[in-house]
């Protein structure tokens, strides 16, 4: 790179793993190394909506010395792009912490900060930055939210016991909320009715040809960047990983940067046949889920997909049909700014209109010359399928199973111990305890009715490893939840001890929905959502290349990430869950 400040263009970003948690890896967008600061701090201020720029100087500050924070200080008065980092690096450093300490004093320091509100400083700022942090930082019940998180989290993530809610001392998230009596669960009756007018059955083709299917395409595009490897990370008796390469280019507004790495799929499943068809197919969602963008909107799809930026509410003044972004879960309430939009498709029962969608809700790392929605992108609700129908119902139930996780404390009064007629499945629960492995599940299955199971190992160091999975039959999908779980096995050692005095269920006794085909599937779902008011919407992801259907869903009202971390909004349904339970004990 040369001297000057100004990189050449399109910038050249590198997908870098930063860490893997439970067989989940962990990402971020790093420009070219020898970029210095000064450099990227003047990109960043030609380009102040780059997203990838300003996490990696986020990043860079946050590994700063409070001293060399402190010789900045002077330079933020002329520099709104360094204030606003700043800003959102003391909104995230940890409260009595030397860094809080001394970023407060520096910004305290300013004429533009030392005075104002954090809702004005965040107004100010708000043209200087993509990220949302700023703006969370200012919302007037951010603490009440962070102290009823670290609650929840602690129950739900490491398993500690909740306080019944006369005896919690902190003040309540949501006053006017009543513990109530849950409602007859809408799917029986949805199903009943479906199910009294058969139709045509449909066979889900083999797991061998899918995986063998989806892997020759990948191989004729140079996706799969590493050879077929096992690993033992879970509890599935079979698992693999394999490698793919990522390499996309954007041109969007201001911007223009390509972005290159690779990442790792999974495949967990009974067989290897069942591992290899799901890492398979993973890999085909994933690289359909980075968008190439040009002028003309997303390139390289089977359909057309253009881009517009406009603000929500013009697009309503249109009279268009347009997705609410505050109708998905925020860290902070969209404010009518000006983001991308592309289109999806309303529900079947919902009358399958054209419906304009946020691109930043669809795509994974969407860095457009916009304001971010989120604080990290999600890819629940992205899901492949053999068909287009396939692909919807696992988004569908991704959702849902990411919700049930958000929305559900854990409760011992839900948890029993799977047993099982099937061979196969009771030979592998036996070797789980022979080798002093505790498997225990809790039913995790919210008001709709449809299934879903936390499969839940506690480690000798008292670490909880969890897996969870959703659908509409409940024996594959606590199976899922099985294999799906992150204790290291056959050779990860006995866990530490289980609950005593679980009931046992066998997993055939499970409720089971399913239907005789995708498209029935897909009805019920739609339909058993469309009785509480909920329809989902969905974008087509499917690459012309590639070839194999690949769609993103999104369920307005429903919760995306069960994360839990500084920024969650603790929702409705989960504090109401609370309620309900606590008045159950």
């Amino acid at each position: 790179m040369s001297a000057s400040t100004r990189p050449t263009s399109p910038l050249a970003y590198s997908y870098t793993h930063t860490g893997t948690e439970a067989t989940t890896g962990y990402f971020s967008c790093e420009p070219p190394q020898d970029m210095t600061m000064e450099q990227a701090l003047a990109w960043l201020a030609v380009h102040p909506m780059d997203d990838f720029m300003h996490r990696h100087l986020l990043r860079r500050l946050g590994e700063m010395s409070p001293e060399e924070l402190a010789k900045l200080g002077p330079t933020l008065q002329a520099s709104p792009v360094l204030e606003a980092l700043f800003c959102e690096l003391c909104a995230l450093a940890p409260e009595g912490s030397p860094l809080r300490a001394t970023l407060t004093e520096i910004l305290e320091g300013l004429s533009t900060t030392s005075e104002a509100s954090p809702a004005a400083i965040a107004e100010r700022l708000g043209a200087y930055t993509p990220l949302p942090y700023i703006g969370w930082a200012a919302l007037p019940d951010r603490e009440l939210h962070q102290a009823w998180c670290r609650l929840f989290s602690d129950n739900i993530q490491n398993h500690r016991m909740l306080p019944h809610p006369e005896d919690n001392d902190l003040a309540p998230l949501y006053a006017d909320e009543e513990p109530a009596t849950r409602p007859e669960p809408p799917i029986t009756a949805v199903h009943a009715r479906l199910a009294a007018a058969p139709g045509t059955p449909w066979s889900r083709p083999p797991a061998h040809e899918t995986a063998q299917k989806a892997l020759e395409v990948l191989v004729e595009n140079d996706i799969i960047a590493g050879v077929e490897m096992r690993h033992e990370a879970s509890l599935s008796p079979i698992a693999l990983l394999r490698r793919w390469r990522l390499d996309l280019g954007v041109r969007n507004g201001g911007l223009a940067y390509t972005l290159r790495g690779e990442a790792t799929t999974y495949g967990r499943g009974l067989s290897l046949a069942d591992a290899r068809a799901s890492y398979a197919m993973e890999m085909v969602e994933r690289a359909s889920s980075y968008a190439n963008v040009g002028p003309e909107g997303i390139l390289g799809l089977t359909r057309p997909q253009p881009l517009r930026k406009a603000r929500h509410s013009e697009l309503v003044a249109e009279g268009l049909a347009v997705l609410d972004p505050n109708a998905i879960p925020l860290e902070v309430p969209y404010r009518d700014q000006p983001i991308h939009w592309l289109t999806g498709h309303a529900s079947e029962a919902n009358g399958n209109a054209p419906t304009l969608v946020p691109a930043q809700m669809v795509y994974l790392f969407c860095n457009l010359d916009e304001v971010a929605l989120f604080t990290s992108s999600s890819s629940t609700g992205l899901a492949s399928g053999n068909t287009l129908a396939e692909a919807k119902v696992a988004a569908l139930t991704e959702i849902l199973e990411r919700d049930a996780e958000a929305t559900t404390p854990y409760d011992r009064a839900r948890c029993f111990r799977p047993a099982t007629d099937d061979p196969l499945l009771r030979s592998l629960l036996e070797d789980y305890a022979a080798r002093g492995i505790q498997i225990q599940m809790q039913d995790m299955t919210t008001e709709w009715g449809i299934p879903c199971y936390t499969c839940f190992v506690m480690s000798s160091r008292g670490k909880l490893a969890r897996g969870t999975g959703a659908g509409l039959d409940g024996r594959r999908a606590a199976i899922s939840a099985l294999t799906e779980t992150p204790y290291p096995y056959p050779r990860g050692g006995a866990s530490g001890p289980g609950l005593r005095g679980l009931p046992e269920r066998k997993l055939e006794d499970l409720p089971s929905f399913t239907l005789e085909s995708p498209e029935r599937n897909l009805a019920l779902l739609e339909e058993t959502l469309a009785s509480t008011g909920h329809h989902p919407v969905y974008v087509e992801l499917t690459r012309a290349d590639l070839g194999l259907p690949v769609v993103k869903a999104l369920i307005p009202g429903l919760e995306l990430t069960a994360d839990f971390d500084d920024c969650t909004r603790i929702s409705r349904r989960l504090y109401r869950n609370y309620l309900r339970m606590g008045y159950d004990i």
